[in-house]
């Protein structure tokens, strides 16, 4: 590690986002990825940064680690993606809930506290959908849906903490990326010439490119007077027609053949509803208020990005 650059610690380091933005931030950053696959994780990244193991009792190497860190940023937990049985909800919840104890307990103990606490959370804190509304981080949270009550429970564990140093909740929308993520699976059908809108294809998509996503995270590090929810949503969100029709078009294929609702949660249950066939018109407010410029404001300029990699 050098003695001169500061220190960051990423949490879920080893996932999809996670491991954007660990090459976001390695060149500027010592960066510290904490995992439960400490070897796996370690080959993965083939030495570049260093894995320390996470540990749920002792947490003293943990602690070494944490102690007087630039960043401490958590984007761990199950991946949503998959049929919701209670098993898949339990690990989804509690994978989370369990890492925010160990942070949080950890933080409180430590005599040099990180400059700044991030907590990766998402636009579901919103609810499932309010077509006719403008949803910004000043919009009440919802009520109702599985990801909704996980997500504030989420936020909240790191409540405690915004009394020590500063503490940003990233309220993440879809993340587009070429290879990982929900995109190359909602691609698949084109390439058949069967692509098209999910239901009634009414419902808002609020999106965001991957480079982007990294790039707002770095920011809201490096800017010292950010603090409380961000969405990290591109400026420009869509109805998932739109997205069909602008995804069909990047990928030089038709758009046509609609999947219906019902099939949708025949296949997929519940998580149909929550993450395909409702949604949330979602604006940056808070990210572009503070200065930050995206790269890819809109969904032709993300797609046609991402087709050219693919």
């Amino acid at each position: 590690m050098s003695e001169y650059m500061k220190k960051v610690i990423i949490f879920g380091g080893s996932g999809f986002i996670g491991r954007h933005l660990v090459n976001e931030l390695k060149d500027n950053y010592d960066v510290v990825v904490v995992s439960r696959r400490q070897r796996t994780v370690a080959k993965q990244f083939g030495g570049n940064v260093i894995v320390e193991r996470l540990r749920t009792r002792d947490v003293t190497q943990l602690s070494a680690q944490m102690e007087g860190a630039e960043a401490i940023i958590n984007l761990a937990g199950e991946n949503v993606a998959g049929r919701w049985n209670k098993k898949k909800k339990d690990r989804i919840k509690n994978s989370r809930i369990d890492t925010d104890t160990i942070i949080a307990r950890t933080i409180i103990k430590l005599a040099k506290k990180p400059e700044v606490v991030i907590q990766g959370s998402g636009i579901g804190v919103y609810g499932l959908s309010r077509n006719t509304i403008d949803v910004t981080e000043e919009t009440s949270l919802g009520q109702r849906g599985f990801l909704t009550k996980v997500g504030i429970e989420h936020e909240f564990m790191f409540k405690q903490l915004e009394k020590l140093t500063r503490v940003i909740y990233l309220r993440t929308g879809l993340v587009l990326d070429a290879n990982e993520g929900a995109l190359p699976k909602m691609v698949k059908p084109y390439k058949f010439y069967a692509g098209g809108k999910f239901g009634s294809g009414n419902q808002w998509n609020s999106w965001i490119h991957i480079k982007d996503e990294v790039r707002a995270i770095k920011f809201l590090i490096e800017n010292k007077n950010t603090s409380g929810a961000y969405n990290l949503t591109a400026p420009n969100p869509i109805t998932q027609k739109q997205f069909a029709v602008a995804l069909g078009h990047a990928l030089k294929r038709p758009s046509y053949l609609a999947k219906p609702a019902f099939l949708l949660r025949l296949i997929l249950g519940t998580m149909a509803d929550e993450l395909l066939l409702k949604g949330l018109k979602v604006l940056p407010k808070h990210l572009t208020d503070a200065g930050f410029k995206f790269n890819f404001e809109t969904i032709d300029e993300a797609l046609v990005n991402i087709a050219n990699k693919t």
